[in-house]
């Protein structure tokens, strides 16, 4: 049985009551889950935080939980929406930008560049539409690369490729994409890259 139908039997079970069943889920999923906090928010803590909170949110509401057909979709979706909550009520907020001396660029937070994206059906459509101009193989790797977290050796040896290629094949998808989404990235005002980078994560769910 792979990984995806362990997850779904332990889902089932989880709505059925099993204290076990949530141990595994979180057994399975939490270097995953956490990872991503942590690249939504820079902060570890709080993304442990989240996590836990999911958790025993989904235990209050184990009698209720709806059928999946994605059980990593959903836990993500559900951490989404807490980290954004939090961040939305101020708590865990770390202190933000002082007076940028003149000359210097500003130093932006996860907050600019979720804020940028959240909401922004416009910027959200084109990149969407920008991803799957892409070959199958550079939306594997970035996927690879900004959604699972993995590093170009683990890429590499995933995919049986070199490690020179896989970082060729990440970086002409970047291009593109960069060339593709040049004016809604102007418009925001923030850096290209980091918000390429969080449209990964927040909209390849």
């Amino acid at each position: 049985m792979n990984g995806n139908l362990h997850t779904q039997e332990y889902w089932n079970q989880l709505r059925d009551g099993s204290t076990d069943a949530l141990s595994a889920l979180y057994q399975l999923h939490y270097i995953g889950l956490i990872n991503y906090g942590v690249k939504l928010t820079g902060d570890r803590d709080l993304a442990n935080d989240c996590f836990t909170a999911v958790l025993l949110d989904l235990w209050e509401k184990r009698h209720t939980l709806p059928e999946v057909a994605n059980v990593r979709a959903y836990l993500i979706t559900c951490l989404h929406r807490r980290i954004m909550h939090e961040i939305a009520s101020g708590k865990k907020r770390q202190e933000r930008h002082l007076a940028v001396p003149d000359g210097q660029e500003p130093e932006w937070s996860h907050e600019d560049y979720l804020t940028a994206i959240e909401g922004n059906d416009a910027f959200t459509q084109a990149f969407s539409h920008a991803f799957r101009r892409l070959t199958q193989r550079q939306q594997q790797l970035l996927r690879m690369k900004f959604f699972e977290d993995l590093d170009y050796d683990h890429i590499a040896l995933t995919c049986g490729i070199t490690k020179r290629t896989a970082y060729n094949i990440i970086h002409d998808a970047l291009k593109q994409l960069k060339n593709e989404l040049k004016g809604h990235v102007q418009q925001s005002g923030l850096p290209i890259e980091a918000l390429i980078s969080a449209a990964m994560l927040l909209i390849l769910q």
